[in-house]
């Protein structure tokens, strides 16, 4: 049986196992073991640097917005729609004086009735009252206003009793009555002033 014998190690052999521990334990440190994040705070950002065209589209949403974070002021005429606004979102309240008025409504129509003056007997104690007359709103029209004309007063003898919005169903417009003491000489129509 032979004898074994133990040898040392050489030199080379020595520094090459060297040389691969360090490599391997370099390598093992160098890789990164956390996630950089850069956060950029609102005073780092310079005013005007980031514009609506920087934006990508939908970046910004109603919940990224601080409330009352947009007011009249930043909305460009014209930016909103009919159809953006939410049924019932907008009252009386919300609206500045002189911001809707009648030219911004529609097209106005007049219709208009004679009111007969049923009086007998011109100058006497008795005022009589008229048939109650009713002038409706065309096919899809709503009463905005509306009221009585005398054409003829006759004797000045005259008086509206009734005057005032009729709405019955799906019809609208104007009702008015009048009383004279003029004997029938007196001439009066109701009219309704109606938007389409």
């Amino acid at each position: 049986m032979r004898k074994l014998v133990s040898h040392r190690p050489s030199p080379a052999l020595v520094l090459a196992g060297l040389a691969l521990i360090v490599a391997v334990v370099g390598t093992a440190s160098a890789a990164p073991r956390t996630r950089t994040v850069v956060v950029v705070r609102k005073g780092q950002i310079a005013k005007g640097a980031v514009t609506a065209k920087t934006l990508a589209n939908g970046a910004v949403h109603p919940k990224a917005l601080a409330s009352g974070a947009v007011g009249a002021a930043a909305i460009r005429p014209g930016a909103v729609s009919g159809a953006a606004i939410a049924s019932d979102s907008v009252g009386s309240g919300q609206l500045a004086p002189g911001a809707v008025y009648g030219g911004a409504l529609g097209e106005v129509t007049v219709h208009s009735a004679a009111i007969v003056d049923a009086d007998q007997v011109p100058e006497n104690q008795d005022w009589t009252p008229s048939v109650p007359v009713t002038v409706l709103c065309g096919s899809g029209e709503r009463v905005l206003s509306g009221g009585v004309i005398f054409t003829n007063p006759s004797d000045n003898e005259v008086g509206t009793i009734i005057s005032q919005p009729f709405v019955n169903g799906g019809n609208n417009g104007w009702v008015a009555a009048i009383t004279t003491n003029a004997g029938g000489l007196a001439k009066a129509e109701v009219e309704a002033l109606c938007l389409k």
